[in-house]
């Protein structure tokens, strides 16, 4: 490799971290079932959904890269009542999206090394797992895992979206209507709601500049963070669509439905792999699927406690607290809460996982307005300020996601 691109490389940092939290659930699963369900219709939905989340997520790097502090210091100064607003979302959110994504990482495992084991008792392990080498490496060993491993995932699974693609026939439909009924809805909110990824990746991006900025022992300069997200979300982009080419070509017009547990739905999905494309397509997917799975897994593991660490110091200032005690109790209290989840899963993979993701356009619509709040209406000068079109571009989403979840909101209570 070149020595620029190493050094371009190595200029990846917090960006990676978000598209290792981007791709996992979202991509593999929901984009995968996506393409199955309705071809490639729904790519205009996940174009859009990107587009219109892409202030809101570019902001939490860029705040912190200008300031220095994180956006919850932003949220703080609009009102100290947000933070527990924002503690109340990230920990509902948490709670399920962790042993979630750890679930689909544990079938992936299980099928890649041919053991039949109980999955629950797996993705515990996993998740201990996770919090053990978080705690022995700190960000500086989450970093070079995840690099190692997004290059993995990335590389890989436009190899197999390639080859799946060239089962696409020219002159057979690629994609079918979505119909306005309660469950497409529903399916299309799931598909939205962590599409890349929950806008509380906007939070963890900040924190995670700044432990990149306490690596480096030196500010992250705005260009940085502003290079950094945008390969990071930019590839979230092109995998999320590499995922839906997948379903399409192998699933779409089957009339095949994806098994309803994560370890048949692995086993699904790479045997569809190996008996339409070859046998060597087995060993690329699954070792692409579980690259994908163990990135996301380590980043939500991480930036969940990062948050509530932070949120806590701040809404209890005169306890004798320090963030990283906090920080590992959180990761302690996260096996705790994820056994919990797990025992009570529903029987339904697929319930859970749209569940989950749901959740994700639930907070949407504050998130996007606390960090169009504290870019333009905030600590920043009026001259350190975006410029008019990425502020136009932001009231634009903030108003199109408080639009809509009122709307699913009505659909699914009534």
């Amino acid at each position: 490799m070149h020595l620029n691109s190493i050094a371009s490389l190595k200029r990846l940092g917090p960006g990676l971290l978000f598209a290792a939290t981007a791709v996992g659930v979202s991509h593999l699963v929901q984009s995968t079932r996506a393409g199955a369900e309705f071809g490639l219709t729904l790519s205009v939905l996940i174009v859009l959904v990107c587009l219109l989340k892409y202030p809101a997520f570019r902001f939490g790097a860029e705040y912190t890269a200008k300031t220095g502090e994180s956006v919850i210091d932003g949220y703080q100064r609009q009102g100290r009542w947000l933070l527990v607003l924002i503690l109340l979302a990230t920990g509902i959110e948490g709670v399920a999206v962790i042993p979630a994504v750890s679930l689909v990482a544990a079938g992936l495992a299980m099928y890649l090394v041919g053991v039949h084991a109980n999955a629950v008792g797996v993705t515990i392990a996993l998740i201990v797992l996770s919090t053990a080498v978080l705690l022995l490496g700190r960000y500086r060993l989450l970093e070079n895992i995840t690099r190692v491993f997004v290059l993995l995932f990335s590389a890989l699974t436009m190899i197999a979206a390639f080859a799946a693609a060239t089962r696409l026939s020219l002159g057979s439909p690629l994609g079918a209507p979505l119909l306005l009924s309660e469950q497409n809805l529903f399916f299309a909110v799931s598909v939205a709601g962590w599409m890349p990824v929950g806008l509380s990746g906007s939070i963890f991006l900040s924190l995670w500049v700044i432990a990149r900025s306490n690596l480096l022992k030196r500010p992250i300069t705005e260009d940085e963070a502003r290079f950094d997200f945008n390969v990071g979300y930019v590839a979230s982009l092109i995998l999320a669509l590499c995922f839906l080419i997948m379903g399409t070509a192998l699933l779409f017009s089957t009339g095949m439905r994806m098994p309803e547990s994560s370890v048949a739905f692995t086993a699904e999905l790479v045997g569809l792999f190996t008996r339409t494309i070859g046998p060597w397509a087995q060993l690329v997917v699954t070792v692409a699927a579980l690259a994908v799975m163990l990135s996301t897994v380590l980043a939500v593991v991480d930036g969940f406690p990062r948050v509530y660490a932070s949120l806590t110091l701040r809404l209890f200032p005169r306890r004798n607290w320090r963030q990283d005690r906090l920080y590992r109790l959180f990761l302690g209290l996260h096996i705790v809460t994820s056994m919990t989840i797990l025992s009570a899963l529903p029987r339904s993979f697929g319930t859970f996982i749209d569940f989950v993701t749901a959740l994700g356009f639930m907070t949407a619509p504050v998130i996007a307005y606390l960090n169009h709040r504290i870019m333009f209406a905030g600590k920043l000068p009026p001259e350190d300020r975006p410029a008019a079109w990425i502020r136009n571009w932001s009231i634009t989403g903030v108003i199109v996601l408080a639009a809509v979840f009122p709307l699913y909101l009505y659909f699914r209570l009534t």
